[in-house]
């Protein structure tokens, strides 16, 4: 239990008011260990019960010491602001309705291979969310991951290509599946260049290339060739060497070299961890459909990244756009049509019978393959027509357009958002999809991950211009924002230091936080990045793959605080829930003042309750790092100088005013620092109030069922300080929380035993009213 006691002080001495929480804990035990018994089994309770009563005398007296003590050290120095504050929620008045579901994207890595010692556990994670429009991303850095053709058809001649990046001691395989091979076209171990058809020797050659690929092929409907300096000699020391080869067959067949091997797996398994609504995007298109300088060599590992680069080229070879389509109808064929017709009239059968409600065309557009504005409107209506071809007559999948990675990049909704750019009018324009990412100054320091708030706000406003655009040129089409998440600095970086797991609850926070705010200007669709991410693991011979956005735990495939705070929202908010008024007041009167306190990017409602009195006097007024509380404000180091001019002019001489706390008004007074506006005015008759949703860095916001029922409240905490709230009605309700406890999760579910809510740092929760 904790007793506040409060103590005056002269302040000719320095003090003035100064309230000391002692905790006694022979009085308070059966208050601790009530909350507590639902939460430790029954054993471990008991156990708990017994220590701390033993235990307990001896403490009180040393703590009450130590606090005592502790005093003189403290009423000299700044006091932080006092936070404790009043949630207030009108049931009765909605103020929007939502239309956001909260999901999440899985994009391709090695861990969630067959092979990974953590696949199955990875699985079960996803599957317990059970999300929809749940995005699915084979991606760049893993070619044979992402590519179901990574080679083009080539007619009559059999070609096979090694990059060499794995060492020179490979096999690589040739069969004439109807025939026997009869002739080698080209063979080369060393540095050849060039593409099947039209391969061209290297500086660096074996001679007996040739040699050794007829001697183990000619004559044989398939043969297998050890690929090593034993078997070809050693043409150039401390190259990496290349094997390519050229074959023939006969009788004469055309080749094509489509290949679900590696990708069929992974995918597999998340269409059976996802049942329900799924966003498919395949992102990566085959290079070889582009012009380049040179052939673009991939990986023979599946694991190993593209380095440099695979999404080279910016100009089609075909520049209709047909063999673009045609590659991406015949992918979604395989999966949804059960197999496809190749482009030698093959037929290839897979047996998937998958339903894809949603297909996107491509990710972070800008940048893979340098696009405009018109040359992916062109790219998307290629894909939109070779999947309606193939695999979809009917039209009944819908389609997800540009996945951008830019901010404030208006032109580009401008621009594909206008049908009449588009190559139909009966183009479909179903979902435009961007993305979010947050970051901050330190990626260790607790304090910095304050600056994922600022940043999200910023976001918050871009998305409102956006559905400006989409209200006016598309009004039927979603927004999805399907990455949304943090990357911290140097994320990728093998020698970056790990963070604290205190990280993953800042990040959750501010994902919840995006929630609430996106629900209120109507996104519908909210996808938190990613669900598997990693840092260097040498033991599995991995790089790092932006270990800051994962939402499991590498080692173990179990959620860290992003994924538990996803699965609460999941469970907790629906489309359709109504959104109600919500607010915080921390207005208590002092000496006939009342006093406004807010975060940036939000608004602050100073009001006289008296309906004939005016607002008489500004007390103080601040925007900055402010300490101290109401009847006590003092400017912290960092401070807009005009703060109390454009207070003064917005609010005196009126009843009431609202003040929009936004950096173009008040100035920065230090980039990168949570700042906040303290107010403390004066009605010229009775008191006054101030409200806004997110006083002292918590915001908060209520919801019901369409119907009113089923009361919910959503908590987050911005900051890095541990807060107390008082929720009317909270006792006896169930909340659900995600906080710096249990980092790991899962979140804690308990009976609230008071309408004080104590929340710990960047802490989630939600209170379900009973």
């Amino acid at each position: 239990a904790v007793t506040k006691v409060c103590i005056f002080i002269d302040p000719a001495k320095g003090g003035g008011n100064c309230c000391l929480f002692l905790i006694i804990l022979n009085i308070g035990i059966f208050q601790i260990t009530k909350s507590s018994r639902s939460v430790l089994g029954e054993e471990d309770y008991l156990q708990f019960l017994h220590n701390s009563r033993v235990e307990s005398s001896a403490m009180i007296g040393v703590l009450t010491i130590l606090v005592l003590v502790a005093l003189s050290a403290s009423v000299n120095e700044g006091n932080p602001l006092d936070t404790t504050s009043q949630v207030m929620i009108d049931w009765n008045t909605v103020t929007a309705v939502s239309k956001t579901t909260t999901t999440l994207q899985v994009v391709v890595n090695p861990l969630l291979r067959r092979e990974s010692p953590v696949h199955d556990a990875m699985f079960e994670s996803l599957a317990a969310l059970q999300a929809d429009y749940t995005r699915y991303v084979p991606w760049l850095p893993y070619p044979k991951l992402a590519v179901a053709e990574l080679d083009p058809p080539s007619g009559t001649a059999l070609c096979k290509m090694l990059s060499g990046e794995e060492g020179n001691n490979q096999t690589v395989t040739l069969s004439c599946a109807a025939g026997k091979i009869s002739k080698v076209d080209f063979a080369s171990f060393g540095t050849p260049t060039g593409v099947c058809g039209d391969f061209v020797l290297g500086k660096c050659h074996a001679q007996n290339s040739s040699t050794v690929v007829s001697s183990y092929c000619l004559g044989k409907s398939t043969c297998t060739i050890p690929v090593n300096v034993n078997v070809f000699g050693e043409p150039c020391v401390n190259v990496v060497k290349q094997f390519v080869v050229q074959v023939e067959c006969d009788p004469p067949m055309n080749h094509t070299y489509w290949d679900f091997s590696v990708i069929d797996p992974m995918t597999e398994d998340f269409m059976r961890a996802t049942p329900n609504t799924r966003i498919i995007n395949f992102s990566t298109i085959p290079a070889w459909l582009y012009k380049t300088a040179s052939r673009v060599i991939y990986p023979d590992n599946p694991d190993r990244e593209a380095s440099p680069g695979y999404t080279q080229g910016t100009d089609l070879v075909d520049p209709t756009g047909r063999d673009l389509g045609d590659y991406y109808g015949r992918l979604v064929s395989w999966y949804t049509k059960g197999g496809f017709t190749d482009e030698y009239g093959v037929e290839h059968k897979s047996n998937h019978s998958y339903d894809i409600q949603y297909w996107e065309c491509l990710n972070e557009v800008e940048s893979e393959h340098r696009n405009s504005p018109e040359s992916y409107t062109k790219v998307y209506d290629f894909m939109v027509d070779g999947i309606r071809r193939h695999a979809d007559p009917d039209h009944q999948i819908k389609f997800v357009g540009m996945a951008l990675e830019g901010h404030h990049e208006y032109n580009w909704y401008n621009y594909f958002l206008n049908i009449s750019n588009h190559a139909s009018p009966d183009i479909p324009l179903d979902i435009v999809s961007f993305h979010f990412y947050a970051s901050c100054s330190s990626r260790t320091d607790p304090t910095a991950y304050q600056q994922f708030f600022t940043r999200a706000d910023s976001f918050v406003e871009e998305c409102k211009e956006i559905i400006k655009i989409r209200d006016a040129l598309s009004p039927h089409t979603l927004l999805d924002v399907d990455e949304t998440g943090v990357i911290l600095p140097g994320d990728n970086s093998p020698s970056a230091p790990m963070f604290p797991l205190v990280y993953y609850n800042a990040a959750g926070a501010m994902y919840a936080y995006l929630f609430g705010r996106l629900a209120e200007i109507g996104v519908e669709i909210l996808g938190e990045s990613q669900l598997v991410g990693y840092p260097e693991l040498p033991e599995l011979n991995l790089q790092p793959q932006f270990p800051s956005v994962a939402m499991l735990n590498w080692t173990n495939g179990l959620g860290n605080a992003r994924y538990h705070v996803l699965k609460v929202l999941i469970e907790n908010f629906k489309v359709g829930d109504k959104l109600v008024r919500s607010s915080i007041s921390n207005g208590i009167p002092v000496n006939g003042s009342f006093c406004g306190y807010q975060v940036t990017g939000q608004l602050l409602s100073m009001e006289c309750d008296d309906r004939k009195a005016k607002i008489d006097k500004i007390t103080f007024a601040a925007y900055g790092t402010v300490q101290g509380s109401c009847g006590n404000y003092t400017a912290g180091t960092c401070n807009s100088a005009n703060s109390t001019d454009i207070i003064k002019s917005a609010c005196l001489g009126r009843r009431y005013c609202t003040i929009n706390i936004i950096t173009s008004i008040f100035g920065d007074p230090c980039s990168g620092t949570e700042k906040y506006l303290a107010i403390e005015a004066h009605c010229s008759t009775g008191r006054g109030s101030a409200t806004g949703g997110a006083i002292a860095g918590i915001y908060v916001q209520g919801f019901t069922a369409a119907d009113g029922t089923n009361h919910r409240l959503l908590l987050v905490n911005k900051t890095p300080r541990n807060q107390s709230i008082v929720v009317k009605g909270a006792s006896e309700s169930l909340a659900f929380i995600v906080d710096d406890t249990r980092p790991t999760g899962p979140a804690i579910n308990m009976t609230l035993t008071s309408d004080t809510v104590e929340m710990s740092r960047y802490a989630v929760i939600v209170i379900k009213f009973h």
